[in-house]
C-alpha cells in the first residue's frame, strides 16, 4: 500500500503527464497544418501566415502549465519544427528568409516573457492561497481553544476526511480543497452558541440541546458570504445530517446529504470516539471501527463505511499521532 505522500505524488505525477500530453498535441497540430499549407503566392498564404503565427499557442501553454523548462523546451522544439519549414521551402530569398528565422526569434521572446510572467502569477496564487489556509487554520485553532477537550480536533477531521476522500477515489484538487475546508471549518458555526451552553459540563435541556443544533445553519450562514469559501459551505451545513434522515438541520436521507458530509461524518465520529472526552474514556481502533461499521445505513452512508474499513490502521495512526493523539489498534 503506498504512502499517503506517495499518492499525492502519483496523482500529480499523472496530472503533468496529462499536461505535457496536451503540450505535444497542440504542437505536433499546429505543426501539421503550417506544413499541409504551403508558402507561396496562392489564395491560401494567408493561412498559412495564420498558422505560423500559432506556433506561439504551445509554448504559452507550456509557460503556463510547465513553467521556464517546459515554455524553454517546447520553444526549442517550436524553433527545430520552424526551422526544417523554412530548409523545406527555401526559395534564395533573403529577405523572407530573414524575417523567418526572425519568427524563430520571436518564439524565444515569448518564451522568456510568458514563463517569466506566470512564474509570478504562480507565485502569488501559492502565497495567497497559504495566508488563506493559516487565517482558516488560526480560526479552526480559536474554537479548538474554546472546547478545550476537542484541541486539533479540526485538524484531525480535516485530514481524515481527506483520507476517506481519496479513498473513495476523488482526485479533483478543487473538490478536494473544499472538501479539506469544509472539514476544518464544522464547527465554526459555534461561534454564535453562547458559552453557558456550549461549554456546560451536565445534562442540557431541550432549549440548550436546540442552541447547539443551530451551529450548522449559523456557520452555513458565515461561511456563505465569502466567496472562496462557498463550495466548503455544505459540509457546515450537512455535517450532522444521517443517512436515515434522523439527523439535523434539515432531515436529509441517503444521497440527499451531500458526499462531503456523508464522508465527513464517519471522521467526525472516530475522532470523537478515539479521544478523551470528560464524560467518557476513548475507545481503540478496533472497538471504534466496529461502532462505525453497526452504524451503517443508519447514521452512515455504506460505501463511506467500507472505504473506511479499507484504510489501514497505520494510516489512521499516523495521522492521530501528527496532531496530538495517540490510540491503540485493539
Amino acid at each position: 500500500m503506498p504512502e499517503p505522500e506517495e499518492r499525492k505524488g502519483v496523482v500529480l505525477h499523472g496530472i503533468l503527464r496529462e499536461k505535457i500530453l496536451l503540450v505535444v498535441v497542440v504542437t505536433a497540430a499546429v505543426s501539421l497544418l503550417h506544413f499541409l499549407t504551403p508558402a507561396g503566392p496562392h489564395t491560401r498564404h494567408w493561412l498559412h501566415l495564420l498558422y505560423q503565427k500559432l506556433y506561439y499557442v504551445p509554448i504559452l501553454m507550456a509557460a503556463a502549465f510547465l513553467g521556464v523548462r517546459g515554455a524553454f523546451a517546447t520553444a526549442l522544439v517550436v524553433s527545430l519544427i520552424f526551422f526544417a519549414h523554412i530548409l523545406r521551402d527555401w526559395s534564395g530569398d533573403l529577405m523572407r528568409q530573414a524575417e523567418q528565422v526572425g519568427e524563430i526569434a520571436s518564439f524565444w521572446v515569448i518564451a522568456v516573457a510568458s514563463s517569466f510572467l506566470f512564474q509570478r502569477v504562480r507565485r502569488a496564487l501559492e502565497q495567497e492561497r497559504v495566508a488563506h489556509e493559516e487565517t482558516l487554520t488560526a480560526l479552526a485553532s480559536s474554537l479548538d481553544l474554546r472546547e478545550r477537550e476537542t484541541a486539533l480536533h479540526s485538524r484531525r477531521v480535516r485530514e481524515y476526511t481527506m483520507l476517506l476522500a481519496r479513498r473513495m477515489g476523488w482526485k479533483d484538487e478543487a473538490t478536494l480543497v473544499n472538501i479539506a475546508i469544509g472539514a476544518l471549518l464544522h464547527d465554526v458555526g459555534k461561534i454564535g452558541v453562547p458559552d453557558h451552553v456550549l461549554l456546560k459540563q451536565g445534562e442540557l435541556t431541550q432549549k440548550e440541546w436546540n442552541e447547539i443544533r443551530r451551529h450548522p445553519e449559523l456557520g452555513a450562514m458565515l461561511i456563505g458570504r465569502i466567496p472562496f469559501l462557498a463550495g466548503a459551505r455544505e459540509i457546515v451545513l450537512s455535517h450532522h445530517e444521517k443517512y436515515d434522515g434522523s439527523g439535523y438541520p434539515g432531515g436529509l436521507k441517503g444521497e440527499d446529504i451531500p458526499i462531503g458530509g456523508r464522508i465527513f461524518a464517519v471522521a467526525d465520529v472516530f475522532d470523537a470516539l478515539t479521544t478523551e472526552r470528560p464524560y467518557r474514556a476513548a475507545v481503540s481502533y478496533r472497538e471504534a471501527a466496529d461502532l462505525i461499521a453497526k452504524e451503517s445505513g443508519t447514521h452512515f452512508d455504506p460505501e463511506v463505511v467500507d472505504a473506511f474499513h479499507k484504510v489501514p490502521f497505520r494510516e489512521w495512526s499516523e495521522v492521530a499521532s501528527r496532531n496530538g493523539v495517540t490510540f491503540r489498534e485493539s
